[in-house]
């Protein structure tokens, strides 16, 4: 019998679709047409992107079999106190970090778009502590309201990006387009252009379970986000470049502001960073609340605690100074998805409920995982990492197989 609860695969689609539609993913699809031409920069997307996908599908099946987030199905591979520590520590941090920088950056924006369009002047740090604030309690208040959210946002969103690319065409043939090639001295390689899309979304694909585990079926869950991130990725991509070729500039919102509709520009902002920032928010309280028994079950309150601190770094202007702090703490969370997939897909050692507080092989895959992306400078570290956790976990698991 088909099950009942849950939510089908669009629904699923939905959240991660309008999670996509971002302005920073408009700036990969600039950043890969600046080294590359656009068939060449289409193609890596769509090899990067295949990648995260496919381990994002295969955490979501987990996912859906095991009814468990992100956090808890690492308690197998982690053992309960190191996934809460470990896993919930990377992820919980650093999507408060980048919730308070998307925050900040809206915040900002906000007030140079009153101050010049409509003389007003509003402090950006207040700007960034009450969007900040505003986008947590949709987080506080759950699951489905982040659904709904997604459902009717992610329609505006994708109106206003077409919008955009069209008055960008504007005195500019597709021939512009096609016949586009960047400066020689600013040539990317392939594998270079396939680590920049990887990494642009593997967080994304690491968290992935928070949002499948209320997926009706395994098929709902891979439909969702198959669906759900490759069209957005490579749509927002190709928007992306093809603004960058014929305006110089992937900003939507500096394009509606060229335009004379500042208020337009105002909302695209605060539209595209608003779904985004949630799920930030969403799985960063989802990964604290699995920091200790006290804070277990209680989502809401981390995720009010969570949004609390985010919503202060961005206004107290402190983001600016942790970016690279942020970008060191980022590279913690692609191995985990190594180390889960191993666990449960290649070595089948998934225990949900397994002896002792730490699970050391689990621990050392991922440490083998974020070193390796520590030790090499090429944007392919960001599958590096995954594989090389992955590996070790596997060799680990042989050579000192865990209780169960």
């Amino acid at each position: 019998m088909k099950p009942t609860h849950g939510v089908n695969w669009l629904g699923l689609a939905m959240i991660w679709f309008g999670g996509m539609i971002s302005v920073p993913a408009l700036m990969v699809g600039s950043m890969l047409v600046s080294g590359l031409p656009l068939w060449q920069a289409m193609l890596a997307g769509f090899i990067g992107f295949s990648i995260v996908v496919t381990f994002m599908s295969l955490e979501s099946v987990a996912a859906v079999e095991q009814r468990m987030d992100t956090v808890h199905l690492a308690s197998s591979a982690f053992g309960a106190r190191g996934a809460g520590i470990v896993v919930g520590l990377a992820l919980g941090l650093s999507l408060i970090g980048w919730f308070g920088v998307q925050s900040g950056v809206a915040g900002s924006s906000v007030a140079k778009i009153a101050e010049v369009s409509f003389g007003t002047r509003i402090h950006a740090g207040a700007a960034a502590l009450v969007l900040g604030l505003l986008m947590m309690l949709m987080a506080v208040f759950g699951f489905r309201y982040l659904k709904w959210l997604n459902y009717l946002a992610a329609p505006c969103k994708v109106a206003l990006v077409v919008y955009a690319v069209v008055v960008a065409f504007q005195g500019h043939g597709l021939d512009t387009i096609l016949g586009y090639q960047p400066d020689p001295d600013r040539r990317l390689d392939m594998a270079t252009a396939i680590g920049v899309s990887i990494g642009f979304f593997a967080v994304g694909g690491v968290i992935s379970p928070d949002y499948a585990k209320h997926a009706r079926t395994r098929r709902d869950a891979v439909l969702g986000s198959v669906l759900g991130v490759m069209p957005a990725a490579l749509g927002l991509l190709a928007c992306g470049a093809i603004l960058a070729i014929v305006q110089n500039t992937y900003d939507i919102v500096e394009i509606y502001a060229r335009l004379g509709m500042p208020l337009l520009a105002l909302s695209i902002l605060i539209v595209a960073t608003w779904t985004t920032n949630v799920m930030n928010i969403y799985s960063s309280g989802l990964a604290l609340c699995r920091l200790s028994p006290w804070l277990n079950g209680r989502r809401a309150l981390t995720t009010l605690i969570a949004g609390v601190l985010g919503s202060v770094l961005a206004a107290s202007g402190i983001v600016d100074n942790l970016m690279e702090f942020l970008i060191l703490l980022t590279t913690t969370i692609p191995p985990i998805a190594g180390v889960l997939v191993s666990d449960y897909w290649i070595v089948r050692s998934f225990t949900p409920a397994r002896p002792g507080a730490f699970n050391w092989n689990g621990v050392v895959a991922w440490a083998a995982g974020v070193g390796a992306m520590l030790a090499v400078g090429h944007p392919i570290r960001n599958v590096l990492g995954i594989v090389v956790a992955a590996a070790t976990y596997a060799l680990l698991v042989k050579v000192r197989p865990t209780p169960r």
